[in-house]
């Protein structure tokens, strides 16, 4: 008789549920992954055999005999983290606590037609040597992925259209592969790690693109075809401008990195050859029109941000992304713009500013693996 295989999606969620919840009895994480009691005990089998569980004691219950507790072997697993951009790709290793490596990052062209080897084949080279200690890969982009098949991604940023991406990798590797939204992998590592248990938050990434997540009874809203949270294409003024997405006048058009270098470059702050580090480094220097751009870009997002909270009502906003680095030139006319679309009593909602690295994408990715138990229950 052949060596029995065991679903490894199944296997992935069920180590990433007691990785991040802790000790639990197989009823429970069947509970949990919305599978049946047999199923989880099929698929513990063949995880104890390969020594990735261990039982570790019992619990007591309500009649009969006690609940055997499973937990992880105490040896570092991890989760591939994987962040694409349109000009880059950022892998990074996060183990099952969290604690991230660091990130290493290829430089590749979104829109070229050899992209999709080129990324299959970098990450294959990543996971070759290590499939006995991943769990599975998580990939966040600027886009979303098809609800009924979630390995297919539309990602407008990158010029991509319903790209078969999750079967490529999954193909390549072996291993079990995670797609969602940048923004809300950030969400989703922010439920597992993040200090703030508030039921209903708002997650705001600001830098080359605006993006949102809303979180609420522990999930991440993803809408009726996986674009909830697309901030960026919302529209709070008319700037006349075409966005990367192909519409006009989207809120990107007016705030992103390169919609302020461009806006730098109209009112003779920056020369043509100029960018988004030599922006900062005005603004930094008390240059007024560069000052003013950040300013004008925080009371817009303000403004932005106070129809979300008229529609969502959160009880947290978070704001990361690569462009917090200047948040202090925008902090003022945000609260300037959210305070002035908001009701008196609804100004004092919370908001934290979450420190940002360059791995930072990646290891909010490898958190889509841990949580997959997470995303079943949906």
């Amino acid at each position: 008789m052949g060596k029995k295989t065991i679903n490894p999606d199944l296997s992935a969620a069920l180590i990433g549920l007691i990785g991040t919840r802790g000790p639990m009895s197989r009823s429970d994480a069947a509970r949990q992954l919305g599978v049946s009691p047999a199923t989880v005990t099929n698929v513990t089998k063949a995880l104890l055999s390969q020594g990735a569980l261990i039982e570790s004691g019992t619990q007591p219950s309500a009649g009969g005999r006690p609940s055997v507790l499973l937990d992880v072997v105490q040896r570092r697993r991890y989760a591939l983290g994987v962040k694409l951009t349109p000009n880059h790709m950022t892998m990074a290793e996060v183990d099952i606590n969290g604690a991230p490596s660091p990130g290493e990052s290829i430089d590749l062209n979104m829109r070229s037609p050899d992209v999709f080897e080129e990324i299959t084949h970098a990450i294959g080279d990543q996971v070759r040597d290590r499939t006995g200690l991943l769990l599975g890969i998580g990939l966040a982009l600027p886009g979303f992925s098809d609800p009924e098949n979630p390995d297919i991604v539309t990602a407008p940023t990158l010029g991509w259209n319903a790209v078969d991406l999750g079967r490529l990798l999954r193909e390549a590797t072996g291993l079990p592969v995670v797609i969602d939204n940048d923004v809300n992998a950030l969400a989703v590592a922010d439920q597992l790690y993040g200090d703030n248990h508030a039921d209903k938050r708002l997650l705001i990434t600001i830098g080359y693109g605006i993006g949102a997540a809303l979180t609420a009874d522990g999930r991440v809203l993803r809408g009726a075809h996986g674009g909830a949270g697309e901030f960026g294409h919302s529209t709070i003024r008319a700037s006349g401008l075409r966005c990367t997405c192909g519409l006009y006048d989207c809120l990107e058009t007016l705030i992103s990195d390169n919609a302020l270098v461009r806006r730098a470059r109209e009112n003779g702050a920056l020369k043509p050859h100029e960018g988004k580090r030599r922006l900062n480094d005005l603004a930094e220097a008390g240059h007024p029109e560069a000052r003013a751009l950040f300013h004008d870009a925080g009371s817009s997002l303000g403004i932005a941000v106070a129809n979300i909270i008229h529609l969502f009502d959160p009880e947290t906003i978070t704001i990361s992304g690569e462009g917090v680095d200047m948040w202090h030139h925008w902090e003022r006319g945000f609260l300037e713009g959210l305070h002035s679309r908001l009701p008196e009593n609804r100004c004092g909602i919370p908001v934290d500013i979450h420190p940002w690295t360059d791995d930072t994408w990646a290891h909010g990715a490898a958190s889509l693996v841990f949580a997959l138990p997470l995303a079943r229950r949906e």
